[in-house]
């Protein structure tokens, strides 16, 4: 069985966030980092946030080109909710390249606003083969929840404390999570929740309509997701902490109408309270923009006082996703190249630095870990 908590090297480290499929840009970004993958050479190791997978043209591409450099001893990757999906053999919003060519997949679509209404498009992604789906879930078998050092701990979305201590040395993810799920359904059954649940699910199709959105709040529904956040640590660490929201609040992602929003834990992280001497984390996850791509109708999940900055009271906290899973939408949209908003990052820690797939250099973050840590 694979170790749950991975052992980072002490020296400097590459972390590169969500990749979601996109396969030219990770092959672009590794080149600006000085990988050379057809000799299996780097001049720094990786770290990689998880979310190689889903929406983009080729996820299949991605997987091989990761799971290539992790058996030259020169990536370290970290399990995502994208990966966790697959392996519990959950069939999700732009997932549906896993089960394509042979694998019975239905047509996977999403949904783009015009003129107020939800058009359904298809993803264009490259179909697995029974024989890459095998090498797939054989791979994501290996991966583990947390990898960390001294000072700076990788985890793909929220490192609660309790749940990295909840973790065994060694484990089955998929197994450990649905025991964790056991018992959150035994205790919202004894409270009738998740009957209830069903019940306002089905008076609107499932949820599943962009077109038909809930004229009532879901409350039962709310109760049950934020529920199965809470009590799983595999959850928690793959997908974050989920917190109720206000009806006026509810919104559409993943496929249907959400009555929880992401818990933006990262704005109390390096408290005393929370962790009297806190590792530095990176994380993906939170779909983060690029400065002059914010959009004025949304705010975004993720933010920091700083473009481009670290986040907490101590600065300790650093998302990577710059949101080069959108691409796939742009895309649709006739977006040029040139104009994606959103980036595939590489963090390269611990001088602060943030490469870009599409940007010819690099940007600060504002902060750099050894002055961070000669301040205390």
């Amino acid at each position: 069985m694979p170790r749950l908590i991975a052992a980072l090297p002490e020296g400097p480290v590459d972390i590169i966030g969500d990749i979601h499929g996109e396969i030219d840009a990770l092959d672009r970004l590794l080149e600006k980092l000085g990988v050379d993958v057809t000799a299996r050479r780097a001049t720094r190791p990786l770290v990689f946030v998880g979310d190689l997978v889903d929406r983009g043209p080729d996820s299949v591409a991605v997987v091989q080109r990761v799971a290539d450099l992790v058996d030259a001893g020169l990536a370290t990757v970290v399990l995502g909710n994208h990966e966790l999906n697959l392996l519990q053999g959950d069939r999700k919003q732009g997932n549906g390249w896993f089960w394509g060519e042979g694998g019975g997949g239905a047509p996977d679509h999403f949904t783009l606003t015009r003129q107020g209404v939800g058009v359904r498009h298809l993803f264009q992604s490259r179909g697995a083969t029974e024989s890459e789906r095998r090498f797939i879930l054989d791979f994501f078998r290996t991966l583990p929840l947390v990898a960390q050092n001294t000072h700076l701990r990788v985890v793909h979305a929220a490192p609660q404390p309790d749940a990295i201590a909840a973790l065994p040395v060694e484990g089955d993810v998929v197994a450990l999570a649905a025991e964790a799920d056991a018992r959150t359904r035994a205790a919202l059954d004894a409270l009738d929740i998740r009957e209830k649940a069903r019940q306002e699910r089905a008076r609107w199709a499932e949820l599943r309509d962009y077109n038909l959105r809930p004229t009532e709040m879901l409350e039962h529904v709310a109760l049950e997701a934020k529920a199965e956040q809470s009590g799983n640590p595999i959850s928690i660490l793959t997908s974050g902490l989920e917190m109720r929201i206000d009806y006026k609040d509810i919104f559409y992602a993943g496929g249907k109408w959400r009555f929880v929003a992401r818990d933006p834990w990262w704005t109390q992280y390096g408290t005393e309270e929370t962790e009297p001497d806190p590792h530095f984390v990176v994380v993906g996850h939170y779909w983060r923009r690029r400065p002059g791509q914010h959009n004025p109708d949304k705010a975004d999940v993720w933010r920091s006082e700083r473009d481009y900055g670290w986040s907490g009271p101590r600065e300790r906290a650093f998302c990577v996703d710059f949101s080069v899973g959108r691409r796939f939408a742009e895309r649709v949209n006739g977006v040029h190249p040139s104009a994606f908003a959103g980036g595939l990052a590489a963090l390269r820690w611990p001088e602060g630095a943030l490469v870009f797939d599409d940007r010819p250099d690099a940007v600060t973050t504002g902060l750099s870990a050894p002055a961070a840590l000669r301040k205390g």
